[in-house]
């Protein structure tokens, strides 16, 4: 991490970035994102996780825009959270520090990418996550997960044709959270999506185009 970084209070500026998503997290959660944010950083320069440095702009695109994806989850939603091409652990760490009663399941490609993610979970705390190193596109990928309560993808590539394909893995009323652009309601109205009902979509904090959407299982008899 940089001498700048390294300096920054990113417990401070991440505990007002929650509570300007509506959340209010205990010290240990702020701390667990802050670790995050430092392994992420810490790791750049050797993987490549992103392309965002700047610390202001790190908490509000990584960490800020993850949390307002946690503040839509219900306290009561129990059960798996799949977060669908993790990289850098963006959005799914994060959602599983403020919702603890998910259990998180990160799933991405790259094993040096997925040895990284092994790491942050236990750096933010939440050793009992697991990781999958494959490339999912269908359900049968992920058959031995149990039904997924909240499935989350931000950025990840053909996003469009994979998610509609996972939503028989849904559990009864389980969500799914799309970091997406205002170009998607397209997207949502394919007949491939028709098991599944956006429920909400909320315009993300300084971003003219992005949105993030929340979609609910629709049951078909």
């Amino acid at each position: 991490m940089t001498g700048a970084s390294a300096a920054f209070p990113w417990e401070a500026a991440i505990a007002d970035r929650a509570r300007h998503a509506g959340l209010s997290l205990p010290g240990e959660a702020v701390r667990a994102l802050a670790a995050h944010a430092r392994a992420v950083l810490d790791a750049n320069a050797r993987l490549h996780l992103t392309a965002i440095t700047e610390p202001d702009e790190f908490v509000e695109r990584h960490v800020g825009e993850s949390l307002e994806g946690a503040a839509l989850i219900p306290e009561t939603l129990r059960g798996t959270l799949l977060d669908l091409g993790s990289g850098n652990g963006y959005p799914g760490i994060p959602i599983a520090i403020a919702r603890p009663s998910l259990q998180p399941v990160l799933v991405e490609s790259s094993a040096k990418k997925s040895s990284f993610l092994r790491d942050a979970l236990i750096a933010a705390g939440r050793p009992d996550g697991v990781v999958l190193t494959r490339h999912v596109t269908r359900a049968s990928d992920i058959e031995e997960i149990e039904a997924i309560a909240v499935l989350a993808t931000r950025a990840m590539g053909d996003w469009e044709r994979i998610v509609p394909r996972l939503a028989s893995r849904l559990a009864s009323g389980g969500i799914v959270l799309a970091w997406t652009t205002t170009a998607s309601d397209a997207v949502f109205a394919r007949t491939a999506w028709k098991r599944l009902r956006r429920s909400r979509t909320m315009p993300l904090t300084g971003r003219e185009r992005s949105v993030l959407t929340v979609l609910e299982r629709v049951d078909i008899i």
